[in-house]
């Protein structure tokens, strides 16, 4: 392990690679990758900075499920859970080390739903998914607001992906996951006429909760699931000029917990007994959109579209809560004294937290290549886009004494119902334009700039003021943003190209940060609204290599990322009534650098091999930043049969130990605990798809092969070492899935 993460040593492979492809490979062939993260097709060598491409084939084989499934194969980016009241969630994305609010999603370029507390990213279906481009380093001259770290891209599957005009297509799906009992099945159906073609699939799950490894000290809170989605596809061929796609994606999901994690003796002063906890959240997004592609003579464009979409996202968090009040701590003469309550009072307490939102909006694009006399080529893509997100959070919570049936609305400090943040409503606004000019055979250099304007509009009404006794003035936003985008590549020889990147990106505050505010009397704290809340900025810079050779293809890339004006609570003093002062602002800057390895090459006509390796080091206000993940290896071997018919991929994951020096883990009281560190472990996975006929198919996933007990680095880092909760963040030991295909 210490030579795969020596600073020093890792080097030696950047050497290696560049050597191989130089004598391996003599010619160059063309790569069949082609990706629209530039906002139109480019081929992924010829791509300025770093991107990386999950094809449908991907998915299928690796058998993916989950936002872990689709993203653990993919060096420098990782996905994180949170344990909300005992609810686990895949919570953030995380890429080089910045995650959050601070990565865009988008899906078939609209922005995916928000997401609030309780809540993870798996709102987009992964069986709909035909591809994923990952953009690494600030995206937001391409995206905009919320492109501080990168972007995932999600296209979804067109109908002719399966159908041609000779043959429809039908396909029933049935999938099973052992890690978590997920059952999956799905129908798809697609057709392709002469000027029209249509999908709609079908998609139904139930699962349970997520096996820990055997060693696990703790079982996870019990929950069981049902998710159903359907995806409908169709487009029609107006003329040989102008095409219409339309979509509808609905999804729908319900999960029923039991949170025995929540039961027993908390509380001070008051100590309640809780012996009983069940939860239900509910979830659903509907999008729907409409696009009109065009191509013309007309001078201004070659081609365009303009699309027009929905979406509404709502979720609720329902939990039913049985306890008892068992008696209170008082003062005494020697310090806080337990006084027993005899005989309890038996309470049933309800909660409902609901967070909706809406986004409605719509955005041309266009795009124009120019070719000069002297033989200069300039692809010109630019557009405009408009949106409008609302958002609103109401909050019901009641507290009934079963022994005289007495309704209390005002628990822990807080009169309910309330919303901790007004409604809002947010626009967007934004015009870009990205020029990538050929200069020569060899010389390519994109130059890209986008305005973003941005208007924040608070609606209080009675459930905010319900928390806001001191009537704290509301902050609205507006302002703009631009964001550049600077980069060339140069072939240096047929087989080996350098490029250079710099790239900016921003996040505005939002509804959350902007206007959060509450007293809580009971705990003795306020959070007011910043009126001076800026925009979190980002700049970042790349240089690397590309190798194509006849056998593969391999990058390097070295990065170096600054974030400033993170948006962050900071307690700022106290009130006069001496409560604690809360509020959002401008704090902590960061930088993370690194570097990242990638490559793959056929070693004979059924074997192909791959590699990569991301390292990353971050600081903040000079020091070291401990929340990110540490360096990684990912080892494959893809083997195909001559017929085709049988396929086996074995992928082994190399992560190093955590930081060994990290200060202790502080909280509110003494003593501070030991920093909690990670020793290295290695994760094989391996997969096997078998095509039985012309129709049935199968594929089998072994995860874990080894049983190795082990964390991601990205779940607990921050925590202590004797943090009881830690097996909660256990992944599951040897695993397997299992799915069968029937096309008929």
């Amino acid at each position: 392990m210490s030579f795969l993460f020596s600073s020093q040593k890792y080097l030696i492979l950047i050497i290696v690679s560049i050597y191989m492809s130089i004598v391996i490979g003599q010619s160059k062939v063309v790569e069949e990758t082609v990706v629209i993260s530039a906002k139109y097709p480019v081929p992924l060598s010829e791509v300025i900075g770093s991107v990386d491409s999950i094809s449908l084939a991907d998915i299928e084989d690796r058998q993916v499920s989950d936002l872990n499934d689709l993203l653990n194969n993919t060096v420098g980016v990782s996905s994180t859970r949170s344990i909300s009241s005992g609810r686990a969630y895949n919570d953030s994305i995380s890429i080089r080390g910045m995650g959050g609010r601070r990565v865009n999603l988008l899906v078939d370029g609209i922005r995916s739903g928000e997401l609030y507390q309780g809540y993870g990213k798996d709102l987009v279906d992964t069986e709909l998914i035909k591809r994923v481009e990952i953009l690494k380093g600030p995206t937001s001259a391409l995206y905009g607001s919320d492109g501080l770290a990168g972007a995932i891209l999600y296209i979804t599957k067109d109908p002719s992906d399966f159908a041609n005009q000779a043959d429809p297509y039908h396909a029933i799906n049935l999938g099973y996951d052992s890690d978590n009992q997920h059952q999956k099945l799905s129908y798809l159906a697609a057709t392709v006429g002469e000027r029209s073609e249509a999908l709609i699939q079908l998609t139904s799950r139930t699962l349970e909760e997520t096996e820990l490894h055997g060693d696990s000290e703790l079982d996870p809170n019990p929950f069981t699931a049902d998710q159903n989605s359907i995806f409908i596809k169709g487009k029609y061929l107006i003329s040989d000029r102008v095409g219409l796609t339309l979509v509808y994606d609905a999804q729908e999901s319900e999960a029923d917990w039991d949170l025995q994690s929540t039961l027993g003796n908390s509380g001070y002063p008051q100590i309640v007994n809780t012996s009983s906890s069940k939860g239900d959240d509910e979830s659903s997004r509907d999008r729907v959109s409409i696009t009109l592609d065009f191509s013309s003579d007309f001078g201004l464009f070659d081609n365009g579209s303009i699309s027009i979409y929905a979406q509404d996202t709502d979720q609720a968090q329902i939990t039913n809560i049985s306890k008892a009040i068992t008696g209170n701590f008082v003062s005494g003469a020697f310090g806080p004294q337990f006084v027993p309550q005899i005989p309890p009072t038996p309470i049933a307490e309800f909660k409902n937290y609901i967070f909706d939102q809406s986004i409605e909006g719509f955005n041309f694009q266009f795009f124009k290549s120019v070719i000069s006399n002297s033989g200069i080529t300039q692809n010109i893509v630019y557009g405009y886009e408009q949106e409008t997100i609302d958002v609103t959070r109401p909050r019901y919570r009641t507290e009934t004494n079963l022994l005289t049936q007495s309704v209390n609305t005002n628990i822990g400090g807080e009169a309910y119902p309330n919303k901790t943040f007004p409604d809002t409503e947010t626009k967007r606004t934004a015009f870009y334009i990205n020029n990538r000019i050929d200069l020569s055979d060899k010389t390519s250099v994109v130059i890209g700039a986008r305005n973003d304007s941005y208007e924040l509009t608070t609606e209080p009404d009675q459930l905010f003021i319900n928390v806001n006794p001191f009537g704290y003035s509301l902050v609205d936003q507006d302002d703009s943003k631009t964001s550049l985008k600077l980069g060339f590549i140069r072939d240096i020889n047929e087989e080996l190209s350098f490029y250079y990147q710099y790239a900016e990106g921003f996040r505005s505050p939002d509804f959350y940060s902007s206007n959060l505010s509450f007293t809580n009397f009971a705990f003795r704290y306020t959070i007011i609204p910043n009126p001076d809340l800026g925009p979190e900025e980002s700049e970042g810079s790349e240089f690397g290599f590309k190798g194509q050779a006849s056998n593969g293809s391999w990058s390097v890339a070295f990065y170096d990322n600054d974030y400033k004006d993170f948006i962050e609570t900071e307690m700022t003093g106290f009130t006069r009534t001496g409560l604690m002062k809360f509020v959002y602002k401008n704090l902590e800057d960061v930088n993370i650098k690194g570097s990242e390895i990638k490559a793959n090459f056929n070693l004979s006509d059924n074997l192909t091999a791959q590699f990569g390796f991301n390292n990353s080091k971050g600081r903040q206000d000079g020091k070291r930043l401990t929340t990110i993940d540490p360096d990684q290896a990912i080892l494959g071997l893809l083997w195909n049969s001559d017929d085709s018919k049988l396929s086996i991929n074995t992928y082994a994951r190399i992560t190093d130990g955590s930081p060994q020096s990290l200060p202790p883990v502080c909280g509110r009281t003494p003593p501070c605990a030991d920093a909690l560190t990670l020793p290295d472990h290695t994760l094989v996975d391996s997969f096997i798809s078998y095509s039985i006929n012309e129709r049935l198919s199968m594929r089998l996933a072994v995860r874990n092969i080894t049983d190795k007990k082990y964390w991601n680095w990205s779940d607990v880092a921050g925590s202590a070492a004797n943090d009881s909760a830690l097996d909660y963040f256990l992944n599951p030991g040897r695993n397997y899935s299992l799915s069968f295909r029937l096309v008929f």
